[in-house]
C-alpha cells in the first residue's frame, strides 16, 4: 500500500484530530474549504474542547507539573490535537497575550519549561526568538567539544539532602554562571530539543549547524552514560535541586525511558543530524514490525498511552481517536508512522 492508499485509508476510518492533521500535515496539496471543514468537525469533539476548558483556566504561573493544569501539558496536548495560536478557538481560550507575556518574561527555571511550549504554540511573543538562539548558543559552547564528563566528585558537596545522596551531582560550570552564580544550564534539556524542533526550518544556516551538532551530541554513544534527570543541580552555597528532564534518543536498547519512545522519535525526526543516522534508520526498521498485511501500523499500546502526566514523558499520545473503537491503535499508529516517513 503507498502512502497515499494509507492516507486514503485514514481519511475514510479516523475521526476528526487525525483527519484534520492527515489533510494538513500528511496530504501534498489540501483544498482549503475542505480543511476548515475538518477543523470545525475537530472542535466539537468533546476530548478537544476539554483541553481547551482547560486553557481557559490555564494560570500561566504554573509553568512544571505533571497534572494537565501546568503550562508544558496543556499547550502540547493542544498542539497535538491541530491547534494553535491564531486560530481562533485557541485564542479565545487564552485571553489576552500582554497578561501572559508579563507573567513568563520573568528569569528563573520556568523559562526553560515555558519557552518551547510558547513557541511550539506559536504566540506571537517578543523576545522568543531571541531566547531560543540564547539557549542554542550557550549549549553549543558545551557540545561542540563533545565532552560526556558532566558529573562531580561526590566529595566537593557537603550537605547533600539524604534523599539525594544516591544521585550524581552535575558539575557546578556546567549548571551555572560562574560569575554571576546564576542558572546557565549548558546540556541540552528535553524542554530545548522542543524548542529547537520549532525553530530549526526558520533559523538562519549557523544557528541550523550548531543545532545540528546539539543532535549529534545527545544521540551519540557517549551521551548514553547521562543518568535519568541527569542528576542533581547544586545551587551555592549548599542548595541542591533535581535536574531534568534528558534528551536520551529512544529505541536504543532499552536505554532511558519506557513510555517517550515514540514520542522522542518524532522529535528527532525533526533534524536532519538525526535522521540521516544509522540509530534513526534502525529505530525505523524497528516498527516495521508492526505493519499490518494492509500496511498499516499497530504500535503497542503502551506506545499509545494517554494518562494525567507529563507531556515530556510521552504521557498524552492519544488524538482523540475513541478508544473504545477496534481500529483505535490502528489509526493513530499509522498516522504516527506515515509522520515519521515524511522525515526521511
Amino acid at each position: 500500500m503507498k502512502n497515499y492508499l494509507r492516507i486514503d485509508w485514514l481519511m475514510a476510518n479516523a475521526d476528526a484530530v487525525v483527519r484534520y492533521r492527515t489533510q494538513a500535515e500528511l496530504m501534498p496539496i489540501s483544498n482549503k474549504a475542505s480543511l476548515q471543514g475538518a477543523l470545525a468537525a475537530l472542535l466539537v469533539l468533546p476530548q478537544v474542547q476539554k483541553r481547551l476548558d482547560l486553557l481557559k483556566n490555564l494560570d500561566f504561573n504554573r509553568t512544571h507539573g505533571s497534572d494537565s493544569t501546568h503550562l508544558e501539558n496543556v499547550l502540547p496536548m493542544l498542539n497535538d490535537f491541530g491547534l494553535y495560536h491564531g486560530m481562533d478557538a485557541f485564542d479565545h481560550a487564552v485571553g489576552n497575550i500582554s497578561d501572559i507575556a508579563e507573567i513568563v518574561l520573568n528569569e528563573g527555571y520556568d523559562k526553560l519549561i515555558a519557552y518551547p511550549f510558547l513557541i511550539r504554540s506559536r504566540f506571537p511573543m517578543s523576545g522568543l526568538m531571541d531566547y531560543a538562539i540564547g539557549r542554542v548558543n550557550t549549549i553549543y559552547s558545551f557540545t561542540r567539544h563533545m565532552d560526556f564528563d558532566i558529573y562531580d566528585d561526590p566529595q566537593n558537596h557537603k550537605g547533600v539532602p539524604k534523599a539525594f545522596r544516591d544521585r550524581p551531582i552535575i558539575k557546578p560550570s556546567i549548571a551555572c554562571d560562574t560569575v554571576s552564580g546564576g542558572v546557565n544550564i549548558r546540556v541540552p534539556l528535553i524542554y530545548d530539543i522542543v524548542m529547537f524542533a520549532e525553530i530549526y526550518d526558520y533559523a538562519c544556516a549557523e544557528i541550523r549547524e550548531k543545532i545540528d551538532n546539539i543532535i549529534k551530541y545527545t544521540i551519540s554513544p557517549e551521551y548514553d552514560i547521562v543518568v535519568p534527570m541527569y542528576g542533581i543541580l547544586p545551587a551555592p552555597p549548599r542548595k541542591y535541586y533535581a535536574m531534568g528532564w534528558d534528551c536520551k534518543k529512544p529505541f536504543n536498547d532499552g536505554q532511558g525511558y519506557a513510555n517517550p519512545n515514540l514520542q522522542r522519535l518524532l522529535l528527532y525526526s525533526r533534524f536532519p543530524a538525526a535522521t540521516k543516522s544509522t540509530w534513526f534508520a534502525n529505530a525505523i526498521d524497528y516498527l516495521t514490525q508492526y505493519k499490518t498485511p494492509n500496511s498499516t501500523y499497530i504500535f503497542p499500546k503502551n506506545y499509545l498511552v494517554e494518562k494525567d502526566c507529563n507531556w515530556v514523558l510521552g504521557m498524552h499520545m492519544s488524538l482523540a481517536e475513541n478508544r473504545r473503537k477496534k481500529q483505535y491503535a490502528e489509526i493513530e499508529s499509522t498516522f504516527y508512522m506515515l509522520s515519521l516517513l515524511k522525515c526521511l
